[in-house]
């Protein structure tokens, strides 16, 4: 997930370094249990698991975007997996090895939702100028 302008200060000056470290750890795969999501491979996913997209849908020209109806109804939404680097603690300045992982984009906004969600509430409040009532 791109870093925010604001936030940038906060990463090391060796960021790029750091982020290619952890996803050689990873050999460039989800480090989430039990997620099968490559960085950079095309696929989607099926009752909680990726599925790379097989060579019958890449001769017909499907890629990352498209959705494709299957015989049961289903419908799949193909994408192309991108791994990003999730700070355990929320901490873009503890950029220690055991404090990192590479996640695919699923399993770091699943991680980070309930922190999304304090944060986005502090900053509605700070824009509002209000105060807890309670």
């Amino acid at each position: 997930m791109p870093i925010k302008p604001e936030n940038k200060t906060r990463y090391p000056k060796d960021w790029k370094d750091v982020r290619h470290r952890i996803l050689q750890r990873a050999n460039w795969r989800c480090e989430h249990p039990n997620c099968r999501a490559r960085h950079g491979v095309t696929g989607y996913w099926r009752k909680g698991l990726f599925h790379r997209l097989p060579d019958v849908l890449w001769d017909a020209g499907y890629t990352a975007g498209d959705v494709v109806a299957c015989e049961n109804g289903e419908k799949l939404k193909i994408i192309k997996i991108v791994l990003t680097i999730a700070h355990l603690d929320h901490t873009p300045e503890n950029s220690k090895d055991d404090n990192l992982r590479a996640w695919c984009q699923r399993h770091h906004l699943a991680y980070d939702a309930e922190h999304h969600k304090i944060t986005a509430y502090r900053t509605r409040k700070d824009a509002a100028m209000t105060a807890d009532l309670f």
